[in-house]
């Protein structure tokens, strides 16, 4: 008989590193806390100065990992709203579970699903990785394997899930203390790098240090195990991918358009097969290409949010079973999916590719390798040292750059590492430019 996860367990209110288990009062659940714990931390705040799409942009319009994520978590507030209304009606909620509830899960998680990403986007993440594969063998020769595949395939999903989950990030542990309905809703890949079923995609959602913690959110959630370092996917997780998809190809595509990369016609060809009927005579008067985006925008939203939550209940048995491997936009039905599809492929050729995107991105890897080059240097060291007196001047001014107490002497070079990690992810764009200059002598 098939394992088949259940809503009872995986709305689960209960919060991580108290087992604290309440919905909570009406008006403002456990599940709207995760919102609020958030939305008012410093790591959120800091996506406003990171890269979405468009590295360092002048224009003030074009989207930032924060206006993306409050973006995405609006999408998901309203397929969770909708799904939960859908499987309400069906009996298939627990109880204690109001749809609203469920809304919430899927927003809090939406909002935090880019929280751990570094400076530079996914340009980041590759000079990351691209660090540890070329540095010297001294840097790694005394890392494990999974350890090694931690820092060699590094992955914001996994840096999120450490900064949600560490005690850095708060007084106790759990770190902000989420929900396990939420963390197990934010956690796109619920695998280790070394456990991972797709090790050709370099995704995963947890290091080796954090995996405990994993595996605790997948039991609290019943999430089923699939390997040794791997569980299936919490159902919700599909509507947060859905909701970052949306975004990224419609949004990607209208900053285009922003930066005069695209032509408005190109985006109004694309968007005009999943419309509805005429255009009215108000939308052809109009001459501002700004609120002409918003309301083709607005046109195709109802329809596509609708189209997304059938598939999702349509397919609820399989993704309780843990073994759907679809998306929800691949088989929504309408124009919808050919839409989102070629909308990615568009923005994957004529804007990811802009040259001057390239040009940035190029230096965001001069960036980081400066960064990293110091600051590894620095974790040999400390690693290496038995008292404070065996650590350089420069590798203390660093040490206390990052952290003393986060560096103790003698501490594991992965732990080392991974704090390090930690420091330069949190950076915003123009810091880390702006601290490799300075470290570089400002030949970057």
């Amino acid at each position: 008989m098939t394992a088949m996860m259940n809503w009872q367990k995986l709305l689960s209110p209960a919060r991580l590193g108290t087992r604290h288990s309440s919905v909570g009062a009406f008006g403002r659940s456990d599940f709207h806390k995760d919102y609020d714990r958030i939305i008012f931390s410093a790591a959120f705040r800091r996506l406003q100065r990171k890269t979405q799409v468009h590295p360092l942009p002048e224009n003030d319009n074009v989207h930032t990992r924060l206006t993306h994520s409050l973006e995405v978590s609006c999408i998901g507030r309203s397929l969770g709203l909708m799904v939960g209304h859908k499987l309400h009606e069906k009996g298939s909620l627990p109880d204690a579970i109001e749809p609203d509830h469920m809304a919430a899960i899927v927003q809090a998680a939406a909002l935090c699903h880019d929280i751990g990403n570094p400076p530079f986007g996914h340009a980041g993440e590759y000079a990351v990785r691209q660090w540890f594969i070329d540095a010297d063998p001294i840097f790694t020769e005394k890392l494990g394997k999974e350890q090694f595949a931690d820092l060699t395939t590094y992955e914001g999903n996994a840096q999120g899930f450490r900064l949600l989950t560490n005690k850095r990030t708060g007084l106790y542990d759990g770190g902000m203390r989420l929900t396990y309905a939420t963390l197990a809703s934010f956690l796109k890949y619920p695998w280790s790098a070394a456990g991972s079923p797709f090790p050709q995609k370099k995704k995963f959602g947890a290091f080796q240090k954090e995996f405990a913690l994993l595996e605790e959110v997948a039991d609290a959630t019943g999430l089923i195990r699939t390997g040794d370092q791997a569980f299936c996917r919490h159902p919700l997780v599909y509507l947060v991918e859905a909701a970052d998809d949306v975004c990224y190809a419609l949004i990607d595509i209208e900053d285009g358009v922003e930066l005069e990369l695209v032509e408005f016609e190109t985006l109004e060809n694309m968007l005009r097969p999943c419309i509805e009927g005429d255009l009215p005579a108000e939308y052809h008067r109009e001459q501002n290409i700004s609120r002409k985006i918003s309301f083709l925008r607005g046109k195709i939203m109802s329809g596509l949010l609708d189209a997304l939550v059938d598939a999702f209940v349509r397919n609820e048995e399989e993704l309780l079973a843990g073994v759907w491997k679809g998306d929800l936009l691949a088989c929504a039905d309408g124009p919808y999916n050919e839409l989102i599809a070629n909308a990615k492929s568009f923005s994957e050729k004529q804007i990811i590719l802009n040259r001057r995107k390239v040009q940035i991105e190029v230096g965001a890897f001069a960036h980081l390798e400066t960064l990293l080059d110091t600051f590894c240097k620095t974790a040999l060291e400390v690693h290496q040292a038995t008292t404070e007196a065996d650590v350089s001047y420069r590798a203390g001014r660093v040490r206390e750059l990052i952290g003393n107490d986060a560096m103790p002497i003698g501490a594991p070079l992965y732990d080392l590492y991974l704090v390090i990690l930690d420091y330069v992810s949190g950076m915003t764009d123009d810091f880390a430019a702006r601290l490799a200059r300075d470290i570089g002598g400002g030949q970057h």
